[in-house]
């Protein structure tokens, strides 16, 4: 019933995009643009309709759809004297090929058959088909799209005979490892995008006319590595830049024209394998006629300390310990219950800035940053009006058009209130430069003002056991463990909306912690409203709510024998409200 009822809607979607496509002329629901053959680079099929590789290299093509949109039911791709052909229909004894799309997602499924493929406004897609020796001896090879409303579109490539032996008119003169300039271009994957460290840049001199449609840099000798621009492959990226310019498209292909004398800049995420400084590699560029043009470069060591770093126009300094929780020991966008560590910057270098960066250089290591997934703790990033700037994911993009105060917030690892520690931020432009500046350490004495507090803001009470409730256990979760909570009564007299609480426990040898905040570790602590049936924490443990009405609460916790024992001499109760600003006090 969900296949019936997803072909109706796609259905329904295509026939009116058909109807808005006709009523401004277009004949198809889309065309096929930069049509490239890529060469001989895959082994994933095998003859006629097997899925199988075979151990021979397969053909790969890449190319575009652009239109308003529908759905795409279909490919086939035809030599120019009919007597090879593949396509995406199963059974019909044609040989098969496999579709990716511009994410490198397969579409057809193990029987070479491809589902029915809405798209919008555009489509990339890389084909692979195995090679029955027609590729081989070149010619040209026309590849049509079937879309839903039995439209069709067709683009013609042309492959020549012995592709890695055709040399292409366009000669690469100089190819060289170079620092001169330093861009953040690439990271770990086919994503046109930084991941806060210094690319790896090769500059190579052209001299020739030719429409570039391809790049490949590959290890020949020493350790293993290969970058290029094919959309959908599992090598990483190779960025390309002219006159400052980037050429890659967002999925990473390229397609450019290059004239007389051309400076080619190659910016690469390093494997390793050019950091150990044992390896060679080759350049192999791709045109549009189906000629390469090859160069070698040598090993390179990895750039050293002195390396000129490019620096912004600003300042940077820090604070010390605010009064606000925003990030913590993580990657989230959300408090720990304590006090986030500040600093201050000025930038007045124009851009727009993709990522931050704070790096210890001595007196200890540390490292925060707004790139997501790599493990490292987040750096927040507030306007003046001390609005967070980063996105749900901690990632930013910020534009500076002539200056830009900002305030920036971190977890202490305890290394930041050291005396002997040296810090620098670093910024990434979406551009690629990467600009740095020393943050002026911490002096001694907070800048940032201390939220006014009365002393009876919140107030603790002595614990005790309840009688009959059971509401959590030693897990982050809601949940019972078939003993009676310890129970804490909880006054609030201030106003606003709390995000999370934190109770913490001291005895001679032991210290305790309880908190709402899922993914700390620590025991869950129970929020209840004296007359309402359950707890405020959601299943996940977080609790959200209004002061009042809720001034009066009940919180409990799981005892392991210690507030039994009287082990636990003293608390302190942490409230952070969703300004970022905390309240505490002891008991």
């Amino acid at each position: 019933k969900m296949n019936r009822k997803f072909i109706l809607t796609v259905a329904s979607l295509s026939a009116f995009l058909l109807l808005l496509s006709a009523s401004i002329g277009f004949a198809a629901m889309g065309d096929i643009q930069r049509l490239a053959f890529q060469g001989m680079t895959a082994d994933v099929l095998g003859p006629g309709e097997s899925s199988q590789p075979d151990g021979k290299p397969d053909a790969v093509f890449t190319g575009n759809i652009n239109g308003i949109g529908g759905a795409i039911t279909g490919f086939q791709l035809k030599s120019e004297d009919g007597q090879s052909v593949w396509d995406t229909r199963s059974g019909n004894e044609i040989p098969g090929m496999q579709v990716k799309d511009g994410q490198g997602k397969i579409l057809t499924e193990s029987s070479g058959s491809m589902p029915l493929t809405p798209f919008l406004l555009g489509f990339g897609f890389t084909i692979t088909v195995s090679d029955d020796g027609s590729i081989a001896r070149g010619g040209n090879f026309t590849l049509s799209v079937r879309f839903v409303d039995d439209s069709e579109n067709s683009a013609t490539v042309s492959v020549p005979a012995t592709v890695q032996k055709q040399t292409s008119s366009v000669k690469i003169s100089s190819a060289v490892w170079t620092d001169e300039e330093r861009r953040d271009l690439t990271g770990k994957n086919k994503q046109l995008r930084g991941d806060g460290i210094i690319d790896r840049h090769i500059r190579l001199v052209l001299q020739g006319n030719g429409t570039l449609t391809g790049i490949r840099v590959q290890s020949v000798r020493g350790d293993a590595g290969e970058w290029d621009t094919v959309p959908g492959t599992n090598t990483w990226l190779v960025a390309a830049s002219s006159s400052g310019n980037v050429l890659n498209s967002q999925d990473g292909s390229i397609h450019t024209d290059v004239r007389g004398r051309t400076i080619l800049d190659l910016w690469l995420t390093d494997n390793g394998a050019i950091e150990k400084g044992r390896s060679e590699f080759q350049v192999t560029l791709l045109f549009s006629d189906g000629t390469e043009s090859r160069a070698t470069v040598g090993s390179q060591s990895a750039p050293t300390s002195t390396t000129a770093q490019g620096t912004f126009d600003g300042s940077a300094r820090f604070l010390g310990r605010g009064n606000r929780d925003f990030v913590g020991n993580n990657e989230k966008r959300a408090g720990n219950g304590s006090l986030d560590w500040e600093a201050d910057i000025t930038v007045n270098t124009p851009g727009t800035i993709v990522s931050m960066t704070v790096l210890n250089t001595s007196g200890g290591a540390g490292e925060w940053d707004t790139i997501p997934g790599n493990g490292r703790w987040l750096l927040g990033v507030f306007d003046s009006s001390d609005r967070i700037l980063n996105r749900e994911d901690g990632s930013i993009s910020i534009p500076v058009s002539r200056s830009g105060e900002y305030r920036l917030r971190m977890e202490n690892n305890g290394t930041l209130d050291n005396a002997g520690t040296r810090s620098k931020i670093t910024l990434t432009y979406d551009d690629g430069r990467v600009l740095s500046r020393e943050i002026i350490p911490f002096a001694g004495t907070s800048s940032v003002a201390e939220k006014p507090m009365a002393d009876d803001e919140i107030r603790l009470y002595p614990p005790r056991q309840a009688s009959s409730s059971d509401y959590v256990s030693r897990s982050e979760r809601p949940g019972a463990d078939g003993n009676n909570d310890w129970v804490f009564e909880f006054r609030i007299y201030g106003e606003g909306r709390v995000k999370n609480i934190v109770l913490i426990g001291k005895g001679s040898r032991d210290t305790l912690r309880w908190d709402t905040i899922p993914g700390s570790g620590f025991p869950l602590l129970g929020v209840l409203a004296p007359g309402k049936s359950g707890l405020l924490n959601r299943k996940n443990g977080t609790v959200t709510f209004d002061v009042p009405p809720h001034q009066n609460l009940q919180l409990f916790v799981a005892d392991e024998g210690f507030l039994r024992r009287n082990l636990i001499t003293s608390y302190e109760i942490i409230l952070t409200w969703d300004d970022g600003s905390q309240s505490r006090a002891t008991l």
